[in-house]
């Protein structure tokens, strides 16, 4: 295999000549190879990960490492109608939006300086398996409109390279709270007759606890793309994130990336809302009990350390009435999601056949007919 060297400052990756045909070579996710689509030349992808390793977050957030994208045949585009940024061939004359469909794409690059991605995860789905996904979801579901199946033919499917964060941190946490326990007790109620009658009646039984949990936080995945919303990637994970190689430029060819929008410190600030959220769920689960109540935790965080990686996603967004509605793909998993409108004229005639079928029995029942048969 020919080698390839990235120079101090980078060289044009996007447009490396074929050594055989002398056109431009691209990833291919069908093959898993560097590939030249015009006479089939293939080069292997190194699968070392050797250069993804974790970095200090708090240096990182004082003194980043800075990388310009225009210098690796890169450059940045601003969509005028959602205002995503996402990096694509420099030479390319048009651009669509993948986020919103949008075609009215500002192509002034403009300049901006980004800490460099160390890691990356090839496309493993390929556009033909993608589209094969979206024509399967967009014609399923009972309560969508019709018109929906004719988008099977849509074609405007974007591979896009998606920026996240990788956060790793060691955590020592203290709770407190109670824990109730359910138990029945016998007591004397009075009936219509004056009289006591044994109850059975639920009671709680609290016991106030406390413990302490050490936990360390493993790669706390945050997406750090300014469209895709963390909820909305997570309806498509998970990656196997074990599988992440050295960042290669040359796997980037043919496809799109986007720029992070979302920076270290705030991206952080996002890791350690996940990283609450589990904590207090460890406690709880300590804590124990059929119920509990005023459940405190307190949390210290240190040793922090951040990678900084892209992703495969694939994205395809379509209009339906004036609505922008998004639909996505786990590049390595192909794990789907997305957004469909509903059809209120077929919620509405059900509800009306539901409505419909209760008033029959309704009348039945009460003009005798059920009554006389079934000695309602």
């Amino acid at each position: 295999m020919r080698e390839y060297i990235e120079s101090e400052n980078s060289v044009n990756a996007l447009h490396l000549p074929c050594p055989s045909c002398g056109n431009h070579l691209q990833y291919s996710a069908e093959k898993k190879k560097i590939n030249c689509q015009h006479c089939g030349y293939d080069e292997e992808i190194t699968a070392a990960n050797d250069k993804v390793q974790e970095k200090e977050l708090k240096s990182a957030i004082q003194d980043v490492e800075q990388f310009i994208p225009e210098d690796s045949g890169k450059k940045v585009f601003d969509c005028g109608n959602c205002g995503a940024q996402f990096m694509v061939e420099s030479d390319r004359l048009k651009v669509n939006c993948g986020f919103c469909g949008s075609k009215n794409v500002n192509l002034d690059a403009h300049k901006h300086q980004f800490i460099k991605p160390i890691g990356i995860i090839p496309f493993y789905v390929s556009r033909e398996e993608a589209n094969k996904k979206f024509n399967r979801w967009i014609k399923q579901g009972a309560f969508h409109p019709n018109k929906l199946k004719k988008l099977a033919a849509l074609e405007d499917l974007h591979g896009v390279y998606i920026p996240f964060w990788t956060y790793d941190a060691q955590t020592s946490s203290n709770w407190s709270g109670d824990a109730g326990y359910y138990n029945a007790q016998n007591v004397g109620m009075p009936n219509r007759r004056g009289s006591l009658r044994g109850q059975r009646v639920p009671q709680i039984n609290w016991r106030n606890k406390s413990g302490h949990i050490k936990h360390f936080f493993d790669d706390v995945l945050v997406v750090a793309s300014g469209e895709l919303e963390q909820a909305e990637i997570e309806k498509v994970q998970p990656y196997r994130l074990e599988e992440v190689v050295n960042y290669d430029p040359r796997l980037i060819m043919g496809w799109e990336a986007e720029v992070y929008q979302v920076e270290i410190d705030e991206g952080y600030q996002k890791a350690e809302q996940i990283i609450e959220h589990r904590l207090r769920n460890m406690c709880s689960a300590q804590l124990g009990g059929d119920t509990q109540r005023n459940l405190h935790v307190t949390s210290q965080k240190f040793a922090q350390t951040y990678k900084h990686i892209v992703l495969p996603m694939w994205i395809c967004s379509y209009t339906y009435q004036g609505k922008v509605f998004r639909f996505l793909i786990n590049g390595q998993t192909g794990r789907v999601n997305g957004q469909k409108p509903l059809s209120y004229f077929k919620i509405g005639f059900l509800i009306l056949l539901f409505i419909l079928f209760l008033v029959g029995i309704w009348y039945l029942r009460y003009s005798g007919v059920l009554q006389g048969k079934f000695n309602f």
